[in-house]
């Protein structure tokens, strides 16, 4: 339950907010009705400081990363995959709050001990934007920003659209998103230390690409967070 300014408790009553994951009505600051956050795939410590699943569940072998870490509240099943959903594709935004919510607990329990200078979203491609209105990453961000006390900065730009990372295998996907991001003009990374934040990461392909194009202009350090994980079976990788 999060607080709510009294405007917002006396508007709830006539338009109730609704659970993330199953957009049934729900008390004022509930974010999600019980069933659902009981439910919801919360990703259990200790977890693998590459891929940011539970020990347990690591499927990365240890293969490094252009970022420096990466970790995230869940996977991306059951509610919260819902949320995601709700927030990414059908025009839900208010969906979010659970999601960054739960992504500022785990990076205060991931990276407590680390100072970072501004939080970065994963950019969309122009069209995708004009389609949807909003960058779902940057709704994420914006809120993680509001709850970690960090600026929160459009600092990379998606040159184009490609083709969505989750209708390609996994061996595909860094070929997909090669060379397609690019340093807002305006942006200034030398030296700084970046949380970058994604909706859902797979195999990692697309934060590695946005991270090599931060330290190319400068960053000193990058770490990533998405609200859900993919979980990948020893298998696939």
């Amino acid at each position: 339950m999060v607080k709510r300014s009294a405007g917002r408790r006396l508007l709830a009553v006539f338009y109730p907010e609704r659970c993330a994951c199953c957009r049934k009505p729900v008390p004022c600051g509930a974010l999600a009705c019980g069933e659902c956050r009981a439910a919801l795939p919360a990703i259990p410590p200790p977890v693998c400081p590459l891929c940011g699943a539970a020990r347990a569940d690591c499927a990365c072998r240890g293969r490094r990363r252009t970022v420096e870490r990466l970790t995230a509240p869940f996977y991306y099943e059951g509610g919260a995959r819902r949320a995601v959903r709700h927030l990414k594709f059908n025009g839900h935004p208010d969906a979010a709050e659970l999601l960054y919510t739960a992504m500022a607990e785990t990076v205060r329990r991931e990276y407590g001990g680390r100072l970072f200078d501004a939080v970065i979203p994963v950019p969309v491609g122009p069209a995708t934007l004009r389609r949807r209105g909003y960058n779902q990453s940057a709704v994420l961000a914006k809120g993680l920003a509001e709850e970690l006390g960090l600026p929160m900065e459009e600092a990379l730009v998606k040159l184009w659209d490609t083709t969505p990372q989750r209708e390609l295998p996994a061996d595909r996907r860094g070929g997909n998103v090669f060379g397609v991001f690019d340093r807002a003009e305006s942006a200034d990374f030398a030296g700084k230390a970046l949380l970058l934040v994604d909706d859902v990461a797979t195999t990692g392909a697309t934060l590695d690409e946005c991270a090599k194009m931060l330290k190319l202009y400068g960053a000193r350090e990058v770490y990533a967070v998405a609200a859900a994980l993919s979980r990948l079976s020893k298998e696939k990788k």
